[in-house]
């Protein structure tokens, strides 16, 4: 066996979805960063294999064609094309600025491109691990299909940096700080009326077609001229509804799932746990909801909803007036509190990790009758 074949035997290949959850640190997203739109969607891609029990980064196999698709290379040569622009990841650094240090390191710790097989094997670099792995607060989460259709360095940045400030619904930036974030070079778009023109409003027309917010701007004046804007973000119902509410009927189970943006493995255990008509019952329950657009993490809803089947549970129950708050659990409450928000992301994640180690149970307890 060569080692080439050796090699390609150890990994099995990884399944990539446009519905999968892209998960980071709200300090990684607010450092600049000089990547474009195309390296951007490889990294996120590879950012939404990341599981939550990972301890570290695993090296990911990716089909070439996938990776093609993600970043919506429809010509012939898109092998070449991928190959290029891996190849060029693979030199970007990052700067991450702290009180303690100075971080410069490379997104990814190895790429290895196997021409003539169809794959590659990507990996992050170990020192990216406490800002992409095991986040626990002050991050950031939005599901892949958003950033695909954006063509745009500039609207896929601008998406990330107001997607991080979403609960809080406002950021400002002042002109110098959001060229630096967006890493406009010194010679482009020197006058603000340019920036506006070719990048902000670009990217209020791309978001609005195409993710899940949307914002409008308050410029900041000093005198006449523009010093800063403010952006107010929304989220974009629009978008919002037309995504969840794609016919279901088809799908099975575990796409249903998949879709809703909750991983794999979490899929995983829930239709060996139940019956595909549970699953997709509650699913179907939880999207008809009259207040479904204000469910802030909905993947994690409807892990609850399946676990404790409120289609049962809850069909035949009269709602009370405040609907939200009898509905929702504590953390889906709305804030502008950072602070707040960073210990309903704990709850979050606790109650949400005893659903899973319930479902983990209950699949161990089955194995062991079989037995």
């Amino acid at each position: 066996m060569s080692m080439d074949s050796e090699q390609l035997s150890l990994l099995e290949t990884s399944t990539v979805s446009s519905e999968y959850i892209v998960s980071q640190s709200n300090e990684l997203i607010s450092t600049p960063q000089d990547l474009t739109a195309n390296e951007k969607k490889i990294i996120f891609t590879l950012a939404s294999l990341v599981q939550p029990e990972d301890e570290n980064f695993r090296t990911h196999r990716i089909r070439v064609k996938d990776l093609a698709d993600m970043m919506g290379i429809v010509s012939s040569n898109f092998y070449k094309k991928v190959e290029e622009t891996v190849t060029e990841l693979q030199k970007k650094t990052v700067v991450i600025q702290s009180d303690k240090s100075k971080l410069v390191v490379n997104w990814l710790s190895s790429s290895e491109y196997f021409r003539g097989k169809g794959f590659v094997e990507l990996e992050f670099s170990e020192k990216l691990r406490p800002y992409l792995l095991d986040l626990k607060r002050n991050y950031t989460g939005f599901k892949l299909t958003n950033v695909l259709s954006l063509q745009s360095a500039y609207s896929v940045r601008i998406y990330e940096l107001l997607k991080s400030f979403e609960k809080l619904k406002k950021r400002s930036f002042s002109i110098e700080e959001l060229r630096e974030l967006l890493v406009v070079p010194p010679n482009a778009y020197k006058y603000y009326a340019n920036l506006k023109s070719k990048v902000i409003n670009k990217a209020k027309k791309d978001l609005e077609e195409k993710t899940d917010i949307k914002f409008e701007i308050e410029e900041i004046k000093k005198g006449k001229k523009v010093v800063g804007v403010t952006f107010y973000i929304e989220r974009n119902d629009t978008f919002f509804s037309e995504v969840l509410l794609n016919d279901t009927a088809e799908e099975t189970a575990y796409a249903a799932i998949i879709r809703m943006g909750i991983r794999p493995n979490v899929a995983k255990l829930l239709t060996e746990e139940y019956s595909e008509e549970r699953i997709k019952d509650n699913i179907s329950y939880v999207l008809h909801q009259k207040n479904v657009d204000h469910i802030e993490n909905l993947s994690g809803y409807i892990v609850k909803a399946i676990n404790e089947d409120f289609v049962t549970t809850r069909k035949q129950t009269s709602p009370k007036k405040n609907t939200r708050k009898d509905t929702l659990p504590k953390w889906f409450n709305e804030t502008e509190e950072e602070d707040q928000e960073e210990n309903d992301q704990d709850l979050a994640a606790k109650e949400f990790q005893e659903l899973l180690n319930t479902l983990k149970e209950n699949k161990a307890a089955k194995q062991s009758t079989n037995r």
